[in-house]
């Protein structure tokens, strides 16, 4: 992550409607908005608000700005901030999530042998360098993964490092039993109840997957001090007292989230988020089998992400992902494995571990269960589709916290196969003496270690290569096309910056299946399509797509809906009818100047139309002079 082109990289993808645009951050409204308007800047009441509320990290980019403005690091061209400070950030914090990481890891394998050392170490370095996670650090938009992760770990910390253990509670405490003292009942309020409380909040207010964290917090509690759903039935028939305070617990961590849910469910108002099937084909699909299918699909493909981490690209919009239709797709095999292995881990957690188990099976138990339900499924669970449709049918983002848990099974798996601790061996001495030698790990731990350095070593090229892609534009879109194609959005993007580049040809041939707006439904697909062609003489190619696409936008208008207003659809109009005018202005100037104006009436806030205005506006009073037209 430390490279210099990357941290003093450009705004890409989002960053230009959630930093740059956001009249939060650049300080065009008064501080108190970043609480009453969403992400997006946009105030959350409103119909067209994204509703995602997420204040903390507002109020940080707000920080950034204006750090950039008090010390002078603006561009005096484009009147935009640096990216080096958001982007030190970004990077502080993930250091910080991933220590944190590092420390839970510590309450996980908690047996205190030099194996859980080294599973805790493992956990630690798999999380802060595994390439999926650029996305969340190197993309300043996402800073809201890495607040959120920070916020869920404190409190699961304070909360893990307070309650009782049954796991390690000893004869001598069970005689030593006697009421707390009133200092330690104000401690064990601070730290369980209250402190978890405050973080969930701060989490919750940082990107909207922070409401689970206590959710997590009950999971870790229930496999120290119960164990299964069998033994929690039977100790509750008994009145056992272990189980009857983990009960008022959970009760009090229950209450606790359904008012701070509520309240955030009530601060949307009356409407809801606006998405399209396109941004989430397999969440929308009407068909419930496919609809099951396919989610559960996009759910194995980020386990393959994080085992085999090739594919990532910022967008998986639209057919990116054909969806799953019929148990004839071959695909399919991949939900029935997943739903496999879940139902496996729901059996163990309701029945225990076998009778007669070891108590490494048992160790090995616990330690999966708490990856797989309090860290991979329980952070994982409002963006997983299953309870409610997102605005996103794959983000490598998302899975920011929720790797946690597959560093957790990572970290047990070589600890199982590669760290098994040897019995005592007696050595004989010089002498004819002999002493007994530690504890220590046989041969295969070495070839554990070797295989664990060329995986870091990998991961480490993939990440660095994913963290200078998001520098600028160009190459994250360039590489998103050459791994995802099928996108629309992709093309679009990179068709665009590829324009931008004045590398026209290679921009029409990206741009070329999404051209028409009649087939797309997208005229603004068509603005950049026409513009290629322009700047490569297919002047009336050019002009056919365009008066297409002004054809769907009048469509478009008369149909209505919220994506329809004159005002929703007024930028692409007006860029199309710039378009149109460039290409009049080859045969017919003072035609291309009212054309122009037109664009200017159309969306008066359109710096690119008013500079074109200005532009045919010049040349048209020159030709006048000229007494050529």
């Amino acid at each position: 992550y430390c490279d210099r082109e990357a941290l003093h990289g450009y705004w890409v993808y989002d960053d230009s409607g959630s930093v740059a645009k956001n009249p939060v951050v650049t300080g065009d409204v008064p501080l108190d908005n970043a609480f009453t308007r969403d992400f997006w800047g946009t105030p959350i009441v409103e119909v067209g608000s994204h509703k995602s509320f997420r204040p903390i990290t507002t109020l940080t980019f707000r920080f950034n700005w204006w750090l950039a403005q008090y010390n002078g690091w603006m561009d005096s061209k484009t009147k935009l901030a640096d990216t080096f400070g958001f982007n030190i950030v970004n990077l502080a914090l993930h250091v910080v999530v991933t220590g944190l990481v590092t420390e839970t890891s510590c309450f996980v394998f908690d047996a205190g042998k030099q194996s859980d050392l080294i599973s805790q170490l493992l956990t630690g370095i798999l999380f802060g360098i595994h390439p999926v996670h650029v996305e969340a650090v190197s993309n300043i938009t996402s800073r809201g993964e890495v607040l959120m992760s920070l916020f869920f770990l404190l409190a699961f910390l304070s909360y893990a490092s307070h309650i009782p253990n049954a796991r390690r509670r000893t004869s001598k405490d069970e005689h030593n039993k006697q009421s707390p003292s009133i200092l330690t009942t104000i401690r064990n309020a601070l730290f369980i109840y209250i402190a978890p409380w405050f973080f969930m909040i701060c989490s919750m207010f940082s990107k909207e997957q922070g409401a689970t964290t206590l959710i997590t917090l009950v999971v870790y509690d229930f496999m120290n001090n119960v164990g299964s759903i069998q033994l929690f039935f039977q100790r509750l028939k008994t009145m056992d007292r272990v189980t009857l305070k983990f009960v008022q617990r959970t009760v009090i961590l229950a209450i606790e989230t359904l008012a701070v849910v509520a309240f955030r469910i009530w601060l949307n108002g009356e409407t809801k988020p606006d998405f399209i099937a396109d941004q989430n084909p397999a969440g929308f699909a009407e068909d419930r089998f496919t609809r099951i299918f396919s989610v559960c699909w996009v759910h194995c493909l980020y386990i393959f992400d994080m085992i085999f981490p090739k594919y990532l690209c910022p967008d998986w919009s639209g057919t990116s992902i054909p969806l799953i239709e019929s148990l004839s797709d071959e695909r399919s095999i991949g939900p029935l494995l997943l739903w496999f292995s879940t139902g496996w881990c729901c059996k163990s957690l309701w029945g225990g571990p076998k009778d007669g188990a070891s108590k490494t099976r048992k160790e090995a138990r616990r330690i999966l269960l708490i990856a797989f339900f309090a860290f991979l499924v329980s952070p994982f669970l409002l963006s997983s589709n299953l309870i409610v449709v997102v605005g996103l049918m794959k983000g490598d983002r998302v899975i920011y916290l929720p790797f946690l848990g597959f560093c957790l099974m990572e970290a047990l798996a070589f600890k199982l196969v590669f760290c098994a601790e040897q019995t005592k061996t007696k050595v004989e001495e010089k002498g004819g003496g002999s002493t007994t030698s530690p504890k220590g790990f046989g041969k295969i731990y070495w070839l554990g270690h070797l295989l664990l350095m060329i995986q870091l070593v990998l991961l480490s090229r993939k990440t660095h290569e994913r963290n200078l892609a998001w520098s600028h534009s160009v190459r994250l879109w360039s590489s998103a096309y050459e791994i995802n194609p099928r996108s629309e959005h992709t093309m679009y993007n990179c068709g665009y910056e590829l324009m931008l580049k004045q590398k026209y040809e290679p921009s029409e041939l990206v741009m070329r299946p999404i051209g028409s707006a009649r087939k797309t439904g997208s005229p603004s697909n068509t603005f950049v399509y026409a513009m290629a062609l322009y700047n490569l003489n297919k002047i009336d190619e050019a002009r056919a797509f365009v008066d297409e696409a002004l054809e769907v936008i009048e469509e478009q208008k008369k149909a209505g809906g919220l994506r329809n207003t004159p005002g929703a659809i007024a930028k692409t109009e007006s860029n199309l009818l710039v378009c149109k005018a460039l290409i009049l202005s080859r045969t017919d100037m003072e035609a291309a100047g009212r054309t122009v104006w037109q664009a200017v009436q159309v969306d008066p806030r359109s710096e690119y139309a008013v500079q074109q205005a200005q532009m045919i506006s010049n040349r048209l009073e020159m030709l006048k002079k000229s007494k050529l037209v």
